[in-house]
């Protein structure tokens, strides 16, 4: 994987990046466009770059820009012109790919001004407003496809998506503004373009590789975040005085290295540690447009915090991922019965999912563009058949896992795998809890406490009980015996 540092049509930026020692640069034609292109000859990426740099290309207009139907078409047919006249410098160049833009528009530039390009520098853009379906003929069409860094973003399946058809087909994806180090965990790309390593000379940020991840840390905190890694800033070259006094070029050196960094880790394939508390990753947005765009204004401020505002509460609505059914119940309320109605949670058997951003969707048998899941999940327990019915059910399903896993084994050689020993101990659990269920036998358990001298088994059933049923002193004499009859006759 390799990261696409944004900006460079800023000679400035450039420069900064040749020196930090960068590579792979991205150029806007928007941003050529707006400080003013040549009118008297062409304008040659390789008069301004290095040989050793690979060029990314793409259009850069602003996704929130007024322009007319008319007013595209020129900036696109401009775009083409300078597309054509590099071809040779460049390595890769995105469409002209706008909000604004019909599907038709867009289905007929790649299919008449883009077919003649050699493939492996053209990348369709993924509109995902067309979803699984569109991706996928994309997939079947093309080699590299981008992917923009919002959709990377919201759209939750894409990492199942991507990996599936890069297995399939080899197909290799690119993000377009976007090097979050989460998203680049989830999603596989060739190339991740960012414009994040303008943000410490922009805004005062501090980005910096800690040996195991790459952390961000607003203005707010740079003095602590800044002398915490002295050690990483001076083994990586860079003068730790001048990133204190937040020199723009040192600090965006910084920031170069620690994404060369991250880049190293990805491509080496090891995992990153993203659980450090406190550390805060901000939005791959410059001054809220897209991450491929450049501002002309550098502006050092803290970062916003945003106060949610309170809800009424008529539009509070239950989850739904519970069913709900009123009972009326009886409770008393100051010695006055009063009746109520409370809610009983239930389950419930619909399903919320749909196929446009089912995790599965790629190899779904049931999948349909904007539907609703085909499957539920009909679970009921409330007698003791159903009961029986579902464990059964839990311990035949466990057993084909071990079965399969021992299948896995045999296949591998033999040799014993951690995991089928794991899944048989799960059956076990199961299969304990079935007879701890079925288990019906009752125990009596007494605690007796002796103490006196001798046995407490001998006191209650021994010689002792015996003399425990006779009368103390010998017993009664003749004359005590005559009392008593005479007494019990006169009464």
């Amino acid at each position: 994987m390799n990261i696409i540092y944004l900006g460079a049509d800023t000679p400035s930026n450039r420069i900064l990046l040749e020196e930090a020692g960068a590579t792979y640069m991205g150029v806007s034609f928007y941003g050529l466009t707006k400080r003013g292109l040549p009118k008297t000859k062409k304008y040659l990426l390789e008069n301004y770059f290095q040989e050793n740099v690979r060029i990314f290309v793409h259009a850069g207009l602003p996704r929130n820009s007024k322009l007319n139907g008319t007013e595209l078409e020129e900036f696109a047919a401009d775009y083409e012109d300078f597309i054509l006249e590099n071809m040779d410098r460049i390595t890769l160049f995105t469409e002209f790919d706008h909000q604004n833009l019909t599907s038709d528009f867009i289905q007929t530039q790649r299919k008449t001004v883009w077919a003649s390009v050699p493939p492996g520098k053209f990348l369709p853009v993924w509109q995902s407003a067309t979803g699984v379906g569109g991706l996928k003929k994309l997939v079947d069409d093309y080699l590299d496809i981008g992917l923009r860094g919002e959709d990377i973003e919201t759209v939750t399946n894409l990492a199942s998506l991507t990996q599936t058809y890069h297995n399939q087909h080899m197909t290799r994806f690119h993000a377009i503004g976007c090097a979050k180090p989460d998203n680049l965990r989830q999603v596989k790309v060739e190339t991740a373009s960012s414009l994040a390593w303008l943000s410490p000379m922009m805004r005062g940020e501090t980005i910096v590789w800690d040996g195991r991840k790459i952390v961000r840390y607003p203005q707010s905190m740079k003095e602590q975040a800044r002398s915490r890694y002295k050690g990483v800033i001076e083994r990586a070259g860079l003068s730790f005085e001048k990133v204190m006094e937040d020199d723009p070029k040192e600090i965006s050196k910084l920031a170069v290295w620690s994404y060369d960094q991250l880049e190293l880790r990805l491509s080496m394939g090891k995992p990153l540690d993203n659980d450090d508390e406190g550390i805060i990753y901000q939005p791959d947005l410059v001054d809220g447009n897209s991450a491929e765009e450049v501002p002309a204004v550098s502006v050092n401020k803290p970062v916003g915090t945003r106060n949610p505002e309170p809800r009424n509460p008529d539009e509070y609505v239950a989850l739904p991922v519970f069913g709900y059914q009123f009972k009326e119940v009886i409770e008393s309320e100051n010695g006055v019965d009063v009746v109520k109605q409370v809610p009983v949670v239930q389950s419930q058997s619909g399903s919320m999912r749909q196929c446009n951003t089912c995790y599965i969707a790629a190899n779904c048998p049931a999948y349909k563009q904007d539907n609703q899941c085909a499957f539920s999940i009909p679970v009921e327990v409330k007698t003791k058949d159903q009961l029986k019915g579902l464990i059964n059910a839990m311990i035949e399903m466990q057993a084909q896992r071990v079965g399969f896993q021992r299948y896995i084994e045999e296949l591998s050689g033999g040799n014993a795998d951690p995991n089928t020993s794991q899944e048989i101990d799960r059956l076990f659990k199961i299969l304990k809890t079935v007879k701890d269920l079925d288990d019906t036998s009752s125990f009596i358990r007494m605690t007796v406490e002796q103490k006196s001298a001798g046995g407490v088994m001998s006191a209650i059933f021994g010689d002792r009980a015996q003399a425990l049923k006779e009368l103390p002193d010998g017993g009664l004499n003749e004359e005590q015996t005559t009392k008593i009859i005479k007494d019990l006759s006169e009464g």
